[in-house]
């Protein structure tokens, strides 16, 4: 709620309160340049100048640090989020020719600079007795000290989008028996995910099946279907997910001895898709287990019988006529 109100409140200082209907291309354009100019650091009078007053600090001030190019296209995409909810609650008259103004104009980001672990340092943390005796630090929140970096190891999600998983989203495909994860949005309990193809169907790879898994998983399912799998760093555990996050990176500096700022949770994603990208051309099927968007795949979600073909698993009403 705060970063859309101060993305449309930016919006209006530079634009003025314009009618949904009245939002132009260039509007949009102008708004663009504008943020690619806010410094990125302010204090003093900045802290409560309005965008017009940063953009022309910032373009005085050439030589200062601008804001990243995904905070701009952050904001961007709030105002349009809004202005297409507009759209299509019937804000513009139908009468009126309307497209969206904001329709490519987000700025290409710089590659994360986040980087794998390598095959050592996958050997260094899962020696660790964290792994290899199940001993918890208060950090680690649990058993989510553990299945979080062996579920992101094994198949390359997202932090929080393990975080939001409920005993539900773990169940086997009828036809095959496969074990599957299941990653859907949830607005109202707070299960979100970065984009539309974010929801997807991705099997559980036997290792983590022969690890204990869905023994847990079984463990878990005791307290109800709806049951967090992860309740100490669920969505209703309001700041338990950036906690447990912090744990990690102290975790890997002080305990394991990683020491590369660079090598992060989110490296395991980096490492996961490196694997892929060796073992598959397939980019379709890559991005279906990653949950991104490429040119092949763009706007496209998975469920669990497309999945299982990309991944040829054998379809035994199919084998038996």
């Amino acid at each position: 709620m705060h970063e859309y109100g101060r993305a449309i409140e930016m919006f209006i200082q530079l634009q003025g309160n314009l009618r949904v209907s009245e939002m132009r291309r260039s509007h949009a354009r102008t708004f663009r340049e504008a943020l690619q100019l806010v410094p990125k650091q302010r204090k003093g009078p900045l802290l409560k100048a309005s965008l017009p007053e940063l953009s022309e600090y910032g373009r005085t001030h050439p030589s200062l640090p601008k804001v990243s190019p995904g905070t701009v296209n952050k904001q961007l995409g709030a105002v349009q989020a809004i202005a297409g909810w507009g759209h299509h609650a019937g804000l513009v008259p139908e009468d009126v020719p309307w497209s969206d103004p904001f329709s490519e104009m987000r700025l290409e980001e710089e590659q994360s600079e986040r980087e794998p672990f390598d095959a050592r340092d996958l050997q260094t943390i899962f020696n660790a007795p964290l792994f290899t005796e199940h001993k918890l630090p208060i950090g680690a929140k649990g058993d989510a000290g553990t299945w979080l970096p062996l579920l992101a190891l094994f198949a390359g999600a997202r932090q929080a989008e393990y975080a939001g998983l409920r005993v539900s989203d773990i169940r086997e495909d009828e036809e095959t028996g496969i074990p599957l994860m299941w990653f859907t949005r949830d607005i109202k309990a707070g299960r979100r995910l970065k984009t539309k193809t974010s929801e997807r169907v991705v099997p559980v790879h036997p290792q983590l099946a022969g690890l204990g898994f869905l023994d847990y998983v079984t463990e878990q399912r005791k307290q109800g279907e709806r049951a967090w799998l992860f309740p100490t760093v669920a969505p209703d555990q309001k700041g338990a997910l950036s906690a447990w996050s912090k744990w990690w990176g102290r975790y890997l500096r002080n305990h394991v001895g990683i020491n590369d700022s660079n090598k992060v949770y989110h490296s395991f994603r980096h490492g996961f898709q490196d694997a892929l990208r060796r073992t598959t051309p397939d980019e379709e099927l890559r991005d279906a287990l990653t949950g991104r968007s490429s040119s092949k795949s763009v706007g496209r979600t998975y469920g669990a019988k497309e999945m299982l073909r990309l991944l040829g698993c054998p379809n035994p009403q199919a084998s038996s006529g």
